[in-house]
């Protein structure tokens, strides 16, 4: 519908950081159960929290290169999807970050990383959101304004 900038820059930050939460995603799941199989390793609860964290940490990656071409078109329902997959995971990485005692050896800068990605996307995807309903309810006034 729209091909501002604001738009584009969202479309190339999906671009940039989608994949890299897929990745991340994906390998934390991919060691998680490459580990597991390898020590024959039974199903505890500890096990399926560590494959959650890394499903949920893949899916705003998902969603967002699933949603590339709305985005670059402006469609205000593919920011909301990326919202608010973003923001869910973003409540699951600030819960881990809010542990005190974490094991250094287990949980590193990896944790940092994906925080610090999903806060960046998030931040972009609601501002650019924002500037499109502004920008969309300016167009409605004056197309109204001029109907008068």
């Amino acid at each position: 519908m729209t091909h501002t900038w604001p738009a584009k820059f969202a479309t190339l930050t999906a671009l940039l950081l989608g994949p890299l939460m897929l990745l991340m995603g994906g390998g934390h799941l991919y060691g998680i159960i490459s580990t597991a199989l390898a020590n024959d390793a039974p199903l505890t609860y500890r096990l399926v929290s560590l494959i959650t964290t890394g499903l949920l940490v893949a899916l705003p990656g998902l969603i967002s290169l699933a949603c590339l071409r709305w985005l670059w078109l402006g469609r205000l329902w593919a920011y909301v999807m990326c919202i608010l997959s973003a923001s869910t995971v973003m409540v699951y990485l600030g819960l881990l970050l809010s542990i005190k005692v974490r094991d250094s050896t287990k949980v590193g800068s990896e944790l940092d990383m994906a925080a610090m990605s999903v806060a960046v996307y998030l931040v972009v995807m609601i501002i650019v959101w924002g500037y499109l309903v502004l920008q969309r309810r300016r167009s409605a006034a004056a197309a109204a304004a001029d109907m008068h």
